[in-house]
């Protein structure tokens, strides 16, 4: 048996009376009936208190055990309206302060029945006669009140029992428990309910602490219809008592862990659809029982995760508790990719379902990432468990970095080690560009404010931090780190603090970097600070010496500049001795400026080798000219992952205007010839944006598409319109982002051969090849008519693959057909579209045929209420409007600001729509001010002269290196 030691929680020094004299000072409502549910936090008052803690529970009592039962009615019965559960709930706990006569849990349930407190012996504690507890909706508090005289004494447990009534929510964006369906092989719909609790709607399933640092065991007892299948939860089934037509679950006692890793999912048919058969280390695939076949990939790459990350940490996954299972679930309803649930992880079915014949390699592959994205959650997020959700990167950093390199550590062809540059730690770059962006140590108080944290930044920037100090430090210190602070915080939160401890720690047992240095401050400055630094470098040929700035970067160049300067672990190599293996840092940069001596001699130098360091990288003028031209020398061999920086650079500071246009596109010319993955993959981003600022300028965006077609004419050639059997996987996603991108341009080659393969689809049931799909099936509706759009629609009805059918639901916007226009926009509101693919859906009309905007916006003016209802949640009706506007032309954001603005009152989120209408016309005048420097700039970048001197330089180093 798991013998859990009790460790209490320490105070945040806030009394109680400070607690609720914050509480006075907002409006409260206070209620003893039924609510409307789930109750929605009003934005004005998360405005009003953003630096407050008034969402956050006080510290003065600890859970110890929790015990939650629930029946679900899917049905109307015995006065039980359908779609709605009786809950009772048991909640053991410690008193960790003196004199407590007030008692606060968190509690968003549709009613609450009653309430008792008793001490360890079962003897009631006597509530107050007026007021026994009251519901703080505002907050989602649930406040007890002592009789006068009463309190809790310091260290003694006490019971809390709570009868309530809980809704089966709608869709599962509300989260809390919802209820999906899904169609079996007959056409008839089956409905199941399930439980999505992170990060802040464990309070919808029961009345609980629902903040992360606060930790118990629970037993969950599910009280189902006979006539369902067993529920599936956190832990195995321990015991079934048969009452009546129903069927009482008991299931085995969780580890210690937060309530929002609690979990069910109740159904009349999910089943096994893939076993290890495995009794001490169980691996299963569950899902709807017409799935089957479609769990094996998972279960292929799921146990040698497990395996792969038990070593890594050196802490066994099976030995966390009694009973320790490792279910994974695909659920057709899922409000995000997948949830780390301990011993039951769920997933959206795309990401975890895979159909040989059906799914792309990009689908693929992201099942795989996910899976090890959710396997390393068990250590680093259920194990350790942030203190609150201002450090979610705790667990989210961590599991994005083990999502790339525990998966590459199974199947190295997959190449995630170095994919994870242009997926993530560029996307990081990307993201952490901005004036207002945060630091992954952030603020956040209400659920709303928890929610958005949970962003790229917490992903990306978090995960590339990981790696950049895997190379400083080295990977067996780091490894080391790690399972100090694993052991160290077992079953408990933690905070940043106890984090750089371990890794302090670790450096000093291995004296893994200079005595000088301190870890503990480096990780600090970049965990507590915004942005991040671009480099600037100036090297002086005949002396050697480099000397080097930083200073933040922004993507703005009207940015006001900030007096940040960050620890920047150095890496870089040289034309005369390139060694692009050499990832240790060689300087640590602490100050502003920094001069570092290589030896004379003219040549080129690339800092940040293969891009392991969380910064960006300017050079002076000559540096950049001798890159280029070492980029387009087969001789040189640059690395790949730095081809790929420097293309992302290279875009970066030119929107920054820290680099003409003219020596930027001379840098990106080498792509004319350039066939590699990692170089196209940031230049069709790049290409992108540029290319989306002359939407509205036709000729421009005629005479800019020319050009890109000189620019992908090498790669096309050499990747083919088909794709060959045995590829390597990263040829097969070259052409998934290159064709896409060439067709959408007009390239003629790869229209006219997408247009021939689609016809064969629908004339000669000819298939097509999923990774293949996205260009052949927009290009096939885009030159067809309303039959060609019919015939997709029809077949995404008809698919058993949710990532099919989301390719298919992107196709589909691909039409210029005013009745298939109408057809789709009337889809979204259907029961035939799932509410987590309303927002993608508008997207992709927009995204399919810029021409549909207009449409689009009248049809949303006509039908607001019944598309907030779809989308469910505010912030998602704010994309809508700002995905719209995005696609406008200047006739249709006037015609879309008179509409906001003569309707803020009844329109939901018009302020954001006016604010996207003010980007969308700043983008637009972007395109108009810098049309002809951007064209100019790109139709000579191969024509401009590289001085003589450099050239015979460049030549005669090129001789002697051979």
């Amino acid at each position: 048996m798991l013998i859990i030691t009790y460790l209490g929680l320490k105070s945040r020094k806030k009394s109680m009376m400070t607690f609720f004299r914050k509480l006075a000072l907002l409006p409260v409502l206070l209620t003893l009936v039924k609510s409307d549910f789930p109750l929605e936090i009003d934005e004005q008052i998360i405005r009003n208190n953003a630096g407050d803690e008034v969402y956050r529970l006080p510290e003065d009592l600890d859970p110890i055990h929790i015990k939650v039962e629930m029946t679900p009615y899917f049905e109307a019965e015995d006065n039980k309206e359908a779609f709605t559960f009786d809950g009772r709930v048991e909640l053991t706990i410690r008193a960790v302060k003196e004199n407590i006569s007030t008692l606060v849990i968190h509690e968003n349930v549709r009613e609450i029945l009653s309430l008792t407190l008793t001490n360890e012996a079962g003897v009631p504690l006597a509530l107050d006669l007026l007021r026994p507890f009251e519901r703080i909706r505002e907050h989602h508090f649930l406040k007890i009140n002592l009789r006068e005289g009463t309190t809790l004494v310091n260290s003694q447990i006490y019971k809390l029992s709570i009868e309530y009534i809980g809704n089966i929510n709608e869709t599962p964006l509300s989260r809390g428990v919802f209820r999906g369906s899904y169609k079996d092989s007959n056409g008839k719909i089956h409905w199941y309910a399930a439980s999505h609790l992170q990060p802040t709607n464990s309070r919808q399933f029961f009345p609980c602490f629902d903040e992360p640092g606060f930790k118990s065991t629970f037993d969950i007892i599910v009280n189902r219809p006979e006539h369902f299948t067993q529920t599936y939860s956190n832990m195995a089934i321990k015991e079934e008592i048969r009452m009546g037509n129903r069927r009482k679950e008991i299931f085995h006692t969780t580890p210690r862990m937060s309530a929002y890793l609690v979990t069910v999912h109740i159904s009349e048919e999910f089943t096994v659809i893939a076993d290890n058969n495995n009794a001490t280390a169980s691996y299963r695939i569950l899902a709807r029982p017409n799935a089957q076949g479609q769990g094996d990939y998972a279960l292929q790459v799921g146990p040698p995760i497990t395996a792969w990350l038990e070593e890594y940490f050196d802490i066994p996954y099976y030995t966390m508790a009694e009973n320790m299972k490792n279910d994974q679930i695909a659920s057709p309803d899922w409000a995000s990719g997948a949830t780390e649930n301990w011993g039951l992880v769920s997933y959206r079915e795309l990401r975890l379902l895979y159909e040989e014949g059906e799914t792309n390699a990009l689908d693929k592959m992201t099942i795989a990432t996910i899976i090890a994205h959710e396997l390393a959650h068990k250590w680093f997020g259920n194990l350790i468990t942030c203190r609150w959700w201002d450090n979610v990167w705790i667990n989210e950093g961590f599991a994005s970095y083990f999502e790339y390199f525990a998966m590459d550590g199974v199947n190295r062809t997959m190449e995630l080690e170095d994919q994870f540059n242009i997926r993530y730690l560029q996307s990081a770059l990307s993201s952490d560009a901005s004036a207002s962006t945060r630091a992954l140590k952030h603020t956040v108080n209400s659920p709303a404010q928890v929610t958005g944290h949970f962003s790229g930044i917490s992903y990306t920037k978090g995960a590339s931090l990981l790696l950049m100090l895997k190379h400083f430090l080295g990977e067996p210190t780091f490894r080391k780190a790690l399972n100090y602070f694993l052991v160290d915080r077992a079953y408990e939160h933690a905070f940043p603090s106890d984090l750089f401890s371990s890794f302090a720690k670790a450096v000093a047992e291995d004296n893994a970097i200079n005595e000088n240095l301190n870890i503990a401050e480096i990780m600090q400055y970049w965990v507590e600070e915004p942005g991040y630094p671009v480099l600037n470098v100036n090297v002086n040929m005949e002396t050697g010496s480099m000397s080097l700035t930083q200073e933040r970067f922004f993507i703005s160049p009207s940015a006001t500049q900030t007096e940040q300067v960050w620890p920047l672990p150095l890496t870089f190599t040289t034309a005369n001795n390139p060694n692009w293996n050499s990832l240790t840092p060689s300087q640590v940069m602490l100050d502003k400026t920094m001069t570092i001596q290589k030896n004379p001699g003219h040549e080129w130098v690339i800092f940040n080798v293969q891009q392991k360091g969380i910064y960006r990288v300017n050079y002076d003028t000559h540096t950049w000219e001798m890159i280029a031209e070492a980029l387009k020398d087969k001789n040189s061999n640059i690395h790949h992952l730095n081809k790929a920086q420097i293309v992302d650079d290279v875009f970066a500071l030119m929107r920054s205007e820290r680099m003409s246009f003219d020596l930027g596109f001379k840098v990106l010319d080498f792509l004319k010839e350039e066939t590699n993955y990692y170089a196209w993959f940031p230049a069709v981003s790049g290409f992108s944006w540029l290319r989306n600022r002359f939407l509205h300028l036709p000729d421009t965006l005629r005479q800019f598409d020319d050009i890109l077609y000189d620019f992908l004419d090498a790669v096309i050639n050499d990747l083919g319109y088909d794709v060959q059997f045995g590829e390597p996987l990263t040829r097969t996603l070259n052409r998934f982002a290159v064709l896409p991108f060439a067709c959408d341009i007009g390239h003629e080659g790869c229209v006219n051969n997408a247009i021939t393969k689609f016809n064969a689809l629908v004339a000669d049931g000819i298939s097509v090849n999923p990774n293949l799909r996205r260009h052949v099936f927009c290009q096939g509706l885009l030159n067809g008519g309303y039959e060609a759009w019919r015939f997709l629609y029809q077949r995404r009805l008809n698919s058993n693959n949710q990532a099919d059918e989301a390719a298919m639901l992107r196709s589909l916007g691909c039409t210029t057909n005013e009745q298939a226009i109408q057809e789709y926009l009337e889809m979204i509101l259907s029961d035939d579209l799932k509410a987590q693919d309303s927002v993608n859906a508008f997207t992709f009309l927009l995204m399919g045929n810029r021409g549909n905007a207009k449409i689009v916006l009248q049809f949303v003016k006509e039908n607001v209420d019944s598309i907030v209802k779809k989308v469910v949640l505010p912030t998602w009706f704010a994309n809508v409007l700002s995905n719209l506007a995005a696609y406008m032309d200047e006739e249709g954001l006037s015609d879309m600001e008179q509409w906001l603005r003569a309707n803020q009152a009844s329109v939901p989120s018009a302020q954001t729509g006016l604010s996207a209408i003010e980007s969308a016309r700043a983008n637009m005048r972007w395109g108009s001010e810098r049309a002809q420097t951007v064209l100019r700039a790109a139709r000579g970048s191969a024509a401009v002269a590289v001085p003589t001197t450099v050239l015979l330089l460049t030549a005669s180093i090129a001789l002697m290196l051979r």
